[in-house]
């Protein structure tokens, strides 16, 4: 007997035996449609077009639903959200290396220094930024002495710029400074640098000391 499929409108040739006398559920063979088909009349004609095949009854307890859609926009979905990761780690990337490397990208691009200035962020960062000073001052016998270490705090290598210490009253005027260097000019993340200066002319009315990194333009 000829069979037609009511969701594909597929044609199937099947023993009309298989149906038996109270017909069965049957599955097509091209898009996988489940319907329950009757037995044929006796003067049923016959063609043969393909083939279908009748579910056991066993088959028919866990004949599957159609779900195939539901994987494709699954699959799509997952997709379309592995694109959204890569974009935003690409986009932290990028906003990353201009913003430590923005001193470099200024000195070879002269014309982005004044959009880096624009969206208010300083194209030549201040002398010892991601840079921490630490240190003990002692006086002995007249002699003032400086000793601490320059620890890098932040997540990248830093340029280690000159120092300058300043000796000033109780008004924060100066009454003395002097520059010196540390023995080393770069620095890695988490790593520091010894460093030790002194005077012997302490002048009246000092009242505070304090080491400073030196004026970003020098450090250019």
């Amino acid at each position: 007997m000829i069979l037609s499929c009511p969701d594909c409108s597929t044609r199937f040739a099947v023993d009309a035996s298989k149906l038996g006398p109270d017909g069965r559920r049957v599955k097509c063979g091209k898009c996988g449609h489940i319907w329950f088909e009757s037995p044929p009349e006796p003067d049923d004609g016959e063609d043969i077009p393909l083939h279908v095949t009748p579910l056991e009854p066993e088959e028919q307890m866990r004949a599957p639903v159609r779900n195939l859609p539901a994987l494709h926009r699954a699959k799509k979905a997952r997709s379309a959200r592995i694109g959204w990761i890569v974009a935003a780690v690409l986009l932290i990337a990028i906003v990353g290396v201009l913003w430590q490397g923005r001193a470099q990208i200024a000195t070879a691009i002269p014309q982005a220094e004044p959009i880096y200035e624009a969206i208010g962020i300083p194209a030549f960062p201040p002398p010892g930024e991601g840079l921490t000073i630490e240190f003990d001052p002692k006086t002995e016998n007249g002699t003032l002495t400086l000793k601490g270490e320059i620890i890098n705090t932040s997540s990248g290598v830093r340029d280690v710029p000159g120092l300058e210490v300043r000796i000033t009253d109780a008004k924060n005027s100066t009454l003395k400074s002097w520059k010196f260097s540390s023995d080393v000019n770069r620095l890695g993340p988490g790593e520091t640098v010894a460093f030790t200066t002194s005077t012997d002319s302490v002048p009246d009315g000092a009242a505070n000391v304090s080491i400073l990194f030196t004026n970003p333009d020098e450090n250019r």
